[in-house]
Parts: C-alpha cells; sequence; structure tokens
C-alpha cells in the first residue's frame, strides 16, 4: 500500500475514533445526569483568554516583524535619490499605525477583561461625551493632516522635478501588454519616436505601433532588458496596450500604473549600479526587477524583467551595441523584392494543355501556384 494513502487512513481513523470516544462521553454524563462544566465561569475564562491572546499576539507580532523584516524589499536601502525621503516618510506612517494599533488594541482586551460580567455589577449607561467626541475627531484629524501634507510634499518632488532635471534625464518607454514588458530608447538622438496604436501590426512584427514616417522613429531601439546608467535622471513613459498594469520597480521605490489609452509618467534618479549591490550585499545572483503589481491575468506572475544598473560608460557601450528597430524592420520587411509570378512549368507532351485554354484559366492557375 502506498504510504501516503496509509497516512491518510490513519488520520481518518484516529478523527473516527475521537468522534466515539466523544460521544461515549456525552452519553454517559447525560444518563448519570453529570454536568462537567457546571463549576465553569464562561465569562471569566473568556476574559483570561483574551488577555492571553492579546499577550501572544503582540509577542507573535514583534518576532516576525524583527524576524521576516530584512528580506522586505522595502525595509532594505532605497536605490533611488526619491527612495530616501520616501523610505522617511513611510517609518513616521508606519510609526503612527504601530501606536494607534497598539494603543486600540490594548484597551480593546483589557476592557473586555476589566468589565466583564460579575455578580451584582450592572453596566453604566454613558451615552455622549462632547469633550470624548471633540478628541477622537480632532487628534486624528490632525494627524492624517500632517501625513498627507508629508505625502503631498514627496509626491510633488517626483513628479514636477526642476527643469534641469527634466534636461539632462533619460526617456524610456515602459510598454506592458499581456504578459510581458517592451522596452523601448530613443537611441542616438535621445527622442523618443511617435508611436499609436493604429500602427500597430504584427505581421511585420510592429507590435508598439512605430509610425515609421516619423524620423525620429528610425533610431529607436527596443529590448526586453532595463539598462539605466547610475546618477542619471530617468523619465519613465508607460503605456499599456490591453488592459490594467503597474509599473513596479520596487528597490527605486518606483510604482505607477499602466493604463491603456492614458500614458504615465514617473521620474527617478538611480543612486547605485547592480555590481555594487551585489558586492555590498554579498550576493552575486542578486538583480533589480521590474514587475507587474496590478493583477492582469491568467499569467500576471510571468510580467518580469531584469534592471540593470551600471555606469555611464558601460550603458553608453551597451545603448551603441543595439540595433535600432526600425533597421531590423527594412532589413526583414521593406527592402524585400515583392514575389514575382512564378514562370510556367512545361508540361509533357501527352498531358500539353489544348490550346483553346481560356486566359482566365491561366491567370486562375498563375494565382493559386504564387499563393
Amino acid at each position: 500500500m502506498d504510504a501516503q494513502l496509509l497516512i491518510t487512513l490513519t488520520k481518518v481513523l484516529l478523527v473516527i475514533i475521537l468522534v466515539l470516544v466523544a460521544f461515549n462521553l456525552s452519553m454517559v454524563f447525560k444518563i448519570k445526569s453529570i454536568d462537567p462544566f457546571k463549576n465553569w465561569n464562561a465569562t471569566k475564562i473568556n476574559a483570561a483568554l483574551l488577555m492571553v491572546f492579546m499577550v501572544l499576539g503582540f509577542i507573535f507580532a514583534s518576532w516576525s516583524s524583527v524576524k521576516w523584516a530584512p528580506t522586505f524589499t522595502l525595509v532594505t536601502d532605497p536605490a533611488s535619490e526619491h527612495g530616501v525621503p520616501l523610505d522617511a516618510m513611510f517609518w513616521r506612517t508606519m510609526v503612527v499605525c504601530i501606536l494607534v494599533t497598539i494603543i486600540t488594541n490594548f484597551l480593546l482586551f483589557y476592557f473586555s477583561w476589566k468589565y466583564q460580567e460579575r455578580p451584582g455589577q450592572k453596566a453604566h449607561f454613558y451615552p455622549h461625551n462632547n469633550k470624548l467626541e471633540l478628541i477622537w475627531t480632532l487628534v486624528p484629524a490632525v494627524v492624517m493632516t500632517l501625513l498627507i501634507a508629508d505625502g503631498v510634499k514627496n509626491w510633488h518632488s517626483i513628479m514636477a522635478p526642476d527643469d534641469e532635471i527634466k534636461e539632462n534625464a533619460l526617456d524610456v518607454e515602459f510598454y506592458a501588454r499581456q504578459f510581458d514588458w517592451t522596452i523601448r530608447y530613443g537611441g542616438a538622438d535621445q527622442e523618443l519616436g511617435q508611436t499609436h496604436i493604429k500602427y500597430i501590426d504584427n505581421a511585420t512584427a510592429n507590435q508598439l505601433g512605430f509610425n515609421y514616417d516619423d524620423p525620429r522613429t528610425h533610431d529607436d531601439i527596443v529590448v526586453t532588458e532595463v539598462h539605466l546608467p547610475v546618477n542619471v535622471p530617468v523619465h519613465m513613459h508607460i503605456k499599456s496596450q490591453d488592459v490594467l498594469h503597474s509599473a513596479t520597480l520596487a528597490h527605486f521605490r518606483v510604482k505607477m500604473d499602466a493604463v491603456p489609452g492614458m500614458p504615465t509618467n514617473f521620474w527617478f534618479t538611480p543612486t547605485e549600479t547592480t555590481a555594487a549591490r551585489r558586492e555590498r550585499l554579498g550576493n552575486p545572483d542578486f538583480n533589480y526587477e521590474l514587475s507587474c503589481q496590478q493583477i492582469c491575468g491568467s499569467s500576471h506572475w510571468n510580467m518580469r524583467r531584469v534592471v540593470v544598473v551600471e555606469t555611464e560608460e558601460e550603458f553608453q557601450a551597451w545603448l551603441a551595441s543595439q540595433k535600432p528597430s526600425y533597421q531590423a524592420y527594412k532589413e526583414k520587411f521593406e527592402n524585400k523584392n515583392t514575389p514575382s509570378e512564378p514562370a510556367p512549368v512545361e508540361a509533357p507532351a501527352e498531358e500539353a494543355e489544348p490550346a483553346n485554354a481560356s486566359a482566365e484559366d491561366g491567370d486562375d492557375r498563375a494565382t493559386v501556384s504564387t499563393r
């Protein structure tokens, strides 16, 4: 017998035995008029269990946070300029949330124990208190306003950079579709050419919808691995061909939705190369990553791309080694001669066509042979 089947049958038999034992005990208690819970005070037991649950819950929550924190991307060093103030904002918000959670949950469990039902004790009717209402309305309102103001300040510093950053930024397009990312660079002129959904043609591999009448598209480079120069501002142009996606580079604290029909943007500056972080972490297999954080279908998990941050010299060398998409298009399609009508095959004498064969029949034969 298979070992797994034997284990499963053993478990089933143990459950049946336990059920039978419980049933027999209940019958014995019923016959002998025994109430095993007669002297139990359910209210006191529940109150005590709630206090035990609170203590164990706080201990487990603290232990798990300390244990697993190093594996969370959001608590490791950010690899972008805006990531530093963003992480500071995150931790300020976390301190407030943790304090509120501890205080409210402690009071919840403590009050359940302190005000448990007792003989002769009557609940006090306390319907309203203006001062208390004012305190628990104003304090959260002020705290939330400060947190939101902190977020708005950081948001505007990211999405509205100064003119110097805009002028020196590297334009990179992140094009999402089920279920992959396609990355486009401006090439030698560092300008992204015009694309539109009406130009998409899978037959000619023009899956991004290049308008090849726009000269700026002729040196655009299309790749599937993201390369970025360190300490150079990056202007992300984010698009979606089909459904809602989300361009996320967690190590750089970047997350922006890719919305079909509505291009979005994000600005950031990488501050640490892939090689430097590998050396610092002691992990030669480490890679930055682009992922989709918006569930977009059955293969959503597969929308991942490696992000390589390198020196300016390495990036320029990599960029120069890439072939422009338009060049590959011309080599494969535009320079390809249109197939000509095949030459007629001379038939054997005994199977020669009659002399009065119609021209239309000849055209039909030529059409079929061309296909």
